[in-house]
């Protein structure tokens, strides 16, 4: 028997967003998005286009009201903002579900947390630590986005390769093997993950070692590649991040053999990070560079590169 048909609403139409919710309406399933200001009127007169490979998929979604999300199972967040969950929460139906597809080290990562966080809230990404309070784990779930998706003036996203989510426990037992086959049944690839938190410092090594970077020197990822002493550099960025994580006891293999390889082999594509310092939007230096050096100091692990590294990238935004 084919899972039941989601009910969900997308927070934030910007890359991700666009690209999950239009993936999961083609699937068939009740998609409504949530957008402000001059994105939410260009939705509601253009909808959502997506190219992913050769195919082209247009969507008109309904739009959500931030007052009221109770009509939705499920709520995804695809946007920086560390503060919209608390917004969410009380337009939520208390047993919903809410998942943030996000980068770095999220909001969530101490509920439940051992030594040393011990739920503990991370300044960097939930400043008066409110966030925490709001949701108990069971209604959370992990999610790492691995994506290149790309949007255009015209609101148009490409996706030019690699489309995958990772979702795991936070706390509790959501029902993960179901939402895997649905957003599978979709087009999305989906792998559930034991540790989910182990999941996040993976993909935190390849942000802090390539996002930074490149939004500081403007560099695509194949220009980072294909550069000895840029080479040198975010290698010695993903070591320290990878030092960090057994730190805390979730030892990931940093992987540099394979980070190198994508990196040679990933074309002219712009990080995040460079998308948003190229548009004048702020990058985020929160979740994928100051929360794991929060972290660091807080165990008394050195991270002299990254720290290097997203200093001068905080200036170089300043100064613009």
């Amino acid at each position: 028997m084919a899972p039941a048909r989601l009910k969900l609403c997308v927070v934030g139409a910007g890359a991700i967003g666009t690209a999950l919710a239009v993936r999961l309406a083609s699937g068939g399933h009740e998609v409504a998005v949530l957008a402000r200001g001059a994105r939410q009127t260009f939705i509601a007169t253009h909808g959502l286009t997506l190219r992913d490979g050769d195919r082209d998929f247009a969507f008109r979604p309904a739009l959500a009201d931030l007052a009221d999300l109770s009509p939705y199972d499920l709520v995804i967040v695809a946007v920086k903002a560390g503060a919209l969950p608390a917004r969410l929460a009380p337009a939520m139906r208390p047993d919903a579900l809410l998942m943030p597809a996000i980068n770095g080290l999220p909001w969530w990562y101490a509920l439940g947390e051992r030594a040393p966080l011990g739920d503990r809230p991370l300044a960097a990404v939930d400043p008066d630590g409110a966030l925490l309070p709001l949701f108990a784990p069971q209604r959370l779930i992990g999610c790492v986005v691995y994506s290149r998706v790309t949007m255009l003036g015209s609101g148009h996203v490409i996706v030019s390769g690699r489309q995958e989510l990772q979702l795991g426990a936070v706390g509790g037992a959501p029902p993960l093997a179901t939402l895997a086959t649905q957003f599978s049944d979709a087009g999305i690839a989906v792998r559930v993950e034991p540790d989910i938190r182990r999941a996040v410092w993976r993909k935190l090594i390849r942000n802090a070692a390539t996002n930074v970077v490149t939004a500081l020197t403007g560099a695509t990822l194949e220009q980072l590649g294909h550069d000895a002493e840029t080479i040198r550099l975010v290698t010695d960025i993903a070591l320290e991040v990878s030092n960090l994580a057994a730190r805390v006891g979730r030892a990931v293999d940093p992987e540099i053999d394979e980070l190198l390889a994508v990196l040679r082999s990933a074309g002219p594509f712009a990080t995040s990070m460079l998308q948003d310092v190229r548009h004048g939007r702020e990058p985020e230096l929160g979740a994928i560079a100051q929360a794991p050096l929060e972290l660091a100091e807080l165990v008394g692990q050195p991270m002299p590169t990254l720290r290097a590294v997203a200093t001068l990238l905080r200036l170089h935004v300043r100064a613009r």
